[in-house]
């Protein structure tokens, strides 16, 4: 079984390869808008698992009792729930608040692309165990 790190580090670089992707069509097509919104979306959700991420790792080392973390980290525990929150709230007021950069829908699918990107690895891990 992989770590919570390892998967994390694996989410890190499929979602870093997506993102240059999105860079890459964004300057090489006319769809600006749409690849622009991905690129935000996706690394907005990048961070919200990040935070997700950071939670889970601060609480399980408290709790075994193995180390202690700076106010920072707690902090990123504690308000893990309302960053995400806010963040989501962020993305999608950008979208808005700059239609002719961003397209909402992009941005949106591009901030559900980490979920695809979980369930895909999970996919894949249950089909190598078998």
């Amino acid at each position: 079984m992989i770590s919570l790190e390892g998967k994390m580090k694996r989410y890190i670089v499929v979602a870093s390869i997506l993102i240059v992707l999105f860079m890459t069509m964004y300057v090489l097509t006319e769809f600006k808008p749409q690849f622009l919104g991905l690129t935000i979306g996706l690394s907005f959700s990048l961070l919200s698992l990040w935070t997700t991420f950071k939670k889970a790792k601060v609480i399980g080392d408290v709790a075994s009792g193995l180390k202690t973390y700076s106010t920072f980290s707690y902090t990123i525990a504690a308000f893990g729930v309302l960053i995400r929150i806010g963040l989501a709230i962020l993305c999608v007021w950008l979208a808005l608040e700059y239609p002719e950069r961003l397209h909402l829908i992009s941005v949106i699918t591009g901030f559900a692309l980490i979920y695809v990107i979980i369930m895909a690895d999970i996919l894949i891990e249950s089909g190598r165990k078998r």
